[in-house]
């Protein structure tokens, strides 16, 4: 399956419309993913941080061609749908940028590829993880 491809799914998996009744919901839900995400940046280490930078700047310019294409935007719900999530992104953005300047890591850092469906706590794959300065062997998941 291609790269944009893949996008789409994802895209398209997250946009079946919420009841009525849980968009209200869907505020606090963002609130508790922020809180989330702030807490596995904690956990990164500052190549870790770099990797989560470029993927995060991929996932937003994926948003932003996915609104100006007509065909992509009805595959994923339509521009409103694309809008928000690109809105829930620059959050997310910010959030990373704060804990970047907190470790005094400028500029863009891009060493390697990065992985559309994987966070840097998820880089699976040892070369890019030797690529990027990470250890060779990903964590091991979270306690079930």
């Amino acid at each position: 399956m291609s790269y944009l491809r893949q996008i789409m799914q994802r895209l398209h998996d997250r946009s079946i419309p919420m009841p009525t009744g849980e968009r209200g919901e869907a505020k606090g839900r963002l609130e508790e993913h922020l809180a989330l995400y702030g807490s596995r940046l904690e956990g990164c280490s500052d190549a870790m941080l770099q990797y989560e930078a470029a993927w995060l700047e991929q996932h937003i310019e994926t948003l932003e061609l996915c609104g100006s294409q007509p065909t992509m935007l009805a595959s994923v719900g339509g521009g409103e749908r694309v809008e928000a999530l690109l809105q829930e992104s620059l959050r997310f953005r910010r959030l990373l940028e704060h804990c970047r300047r907190e470790r005094g890591l400028e500029g863009d850092g891009v060493r390697a590829a990065v992985v559309a469906s994987e966070h840097a706590w998820e880089l699976s794959d040892p070369a890019l993880r030797r690529a990027w300065g990470f250890p060779t062997d990903p964590p091991p998941g979270p306690a079930a």
